[in-house]
């Protein structure tokens, strides 16, 4: 069975691995004009979802599938097109989102921790996700339930003290 495309008007492109180093990403980080607490968020969940700025997949180092609902229209422009790469958590072929430039990732991250309330300080009220998130120990759990299972299960424990570390160290860079 075909893989669903969000984006049939622009072209599968070849899968390539891209990377950048922390400092390209916390000083970008630093310029978005969201709060300290965002700037957190996104740095741990970039940190996450890319290994570190390591394995971006065509400038996505946020794992945006393409192969669901499509993104808002004010994200196509940024779309350099799709391609198919086995998911990490389940080993089945996805189909993910090709950007243009890694900045955008960041952005795009940004725009949906903030709308989602993925980070300390917001009340979440999703499907998975219910309750004000006041700890980092509850932004571990609701980006668990929010953004990697997209369900209400508890994250491992190993998961929850790496978070927290990679927290800790994020709120000492965005203060």
């Amino acid at each position: 069975m075909p893989i669903k495309n969000a984006y049939p008007e622009l072209p599968v492109v070849p899968f390539k691995l891209t990377s950048i180093t922390m400092a390209e990403a916390n000083g970008y980080i630093a310029t978005i004009p969201y709060i300290a607490e965002v700037k957190r968020a996104v740095q741990v969940i970039f940190r996450n979802e890319s290994a570190n700025g390591k394995n971006g997949l065509c400038n996505n180092f946020i794992g945006q599938q393409a192969d669901g609902a499509r993104l808002p229209n004010q994200w196509v422009p940024f779309i350099e097109g799709t391609f198919i790469k086995k998911e990490n958590m389940t080993g089945k072929d996805r189909r993910f989102v090709a950007f243009k430039d890694w900045r955008t990732s960041i952005v795009l991250l940004a725009d949906r921790a903030f709308k989602r309330g993925i980070y300390i300080g917001e009340n979440v009220d999703s499907t998975y996700y219910k309750g004000t998130v006041r700890t980092v120990e509850q932004l571990a759990k609701c980006y668990w339930d929010e953004w990697v299972m997209g369900d209400s299960s508890n994250p491992p424990k190993q998961f929850v003290k790496d978070f927290t570390s990679m927290y800790n160290q994020a709120a000492k860079l965005f203060l």
